[in-house]
């Protein structure tokens, strides 16, 4: 009797949970992040979807998609890459990022869309205010100058460990140490610092610390061009810089060169995609009252790729940001850039 009740009872739960649980629509599988995520690079007729300026892919519209065919339809969304092999689009059915079923209910809402309105088109997103941009970047430099200025237990500082207290300095980072025979960046030359003076180190990717000090000793060389060299001792770690920068990987299939160079000027969500060079000029980033900087930056976009991001200060990351600045020499540095929230 206790077998069967038991056994009555855990029916009932499997119905219950049956009962509640729901398989999200394909309108919802085009919209969530870690699915489809097709309206970052799409846009839709107004009242299909929300509005964007993504414009990394067409506009969809019924009509099309109609024309199409379901078959051919449900190729593309699986794996476009045997229309395309240059396509940013991900292989959502070969990578698993999509299941059958899931591709099928998106193919279904896909032909249901209705033509798409020449007066389509997102509204631009409201930008922060200059002033509030402004006045946000300049909290964090001062921050980032009281720790720079600091006295360690020995009486020195960070400022003690650079020439002319660290102005113009960041122009030349990272730079190749033949010593060492690796990029060093000016993230591992600050901690080199609180190391030989005996202090914690900084966590790379803390904005609090590492993020306001570069914040500050980068705006000492605002104005100054970009002169990163690449000795031949130094050609390895830059080729594995742009290896890494235009290798496909993750679940999503994307290369950084994705959307900085294939996309560069176009927008991802209501992001608009910078171009690879100059982008080294510009870090960090100021973005909700922190500095961002330019591999904290890297991490978040590999983790959207869908990788799992190199640690900071890796030689990985240390590689690619070596190439990526050297592809702005010549470029002004205009640090602390005010920054959207990320879509």
């Amino acid at each position: 009797m206790r077998r069967a009740t038991t056994a009555v009872a855990a029916s009932l739960a499997v119905a219950a949970f049956s009962a509640t649980a729901r398989e999200p629509a394909g309108s919802e599988l085009f919209v969530l992040a870690d699915k489809g995520n097709c309206i970052a690079c799409h846009q839709v007729p107004a009242g299909a979807g929300p509005a964007t300026r993504a414009d990394l892919g067409p506009r969809l519209e019924g009509s099309r998609m109609r024309a199409i065919g379901p078959e051919r339809l449900r190729s593309l969304v699986a794996d476009p890459m045997q229309a395309n092999p240059e396509t940013v689009m991900p292989p959502f059915g070969r990578h698993r990022i999509l299941e059958r079923g899931e591709i099928q209910r998106i193919v279904d809402y896909l032909r249901a869309l209705p033509a798409l309105e020449a007066a389509d088109g997102a509204e631009p997103a409201a930008a922060q205010p200059p002033g509030e941009a402004e006045a946000t970047g300049a909290g964090v430099i001062e921050a980032g100058r009281k720790l720079w200025s600091a006295r360690f237990k020995d009486g020195r500082s960070l400022a003690t460990c650079f020439p002319n207290a660290g102005r113009r300095v960041a122009a030349r980072y990272p730079q190749y140490d033949a010593r060492l025979k690796r990029v060093v960046t000016l993230e591992m030359a600050i901690n080199q610092c609180r190391k030989t003076h005996r202090e914690a180190l900084y966590e790379p990717a803390d904005p609090e610390t590492m993020g306001a000090v570069i914040a500050y000793v980068r705006s000492l060389s605002d104005g100054e061009k970009v002169n990163v060299r690449v000795p031949q001792a130094a050609q390895a770690a830059y080729d594995q810089g742009k290896r890494l920068y235009f290798t496909r990987m993750g679940q999503r299939n994307f290369a950084c060169a994705s959307c900085h160079i294939k996309g560069a000027g176009r927008y991802y969500g209501d992001t608009l995609l910078s171009t690879a060079a100059g982008q080294a000029a510009r870090a960090p980033f100021i973005r909700g009252g922190a500095a961002i900087t330019l591999q904290a930056r890297m991490r978040e976009c590999l983790a959207r790729m869908g990788v799992a991001p190199f640690p900071a200060g890796s030689d990985e990351l240390n590689a690619i940001e070596y190439f990526l600045t050297y592809l702005s020499n010549g470029a002004l540095i205009k640090a602390n850039a005010p920054r959207p929230p990320a879509s």
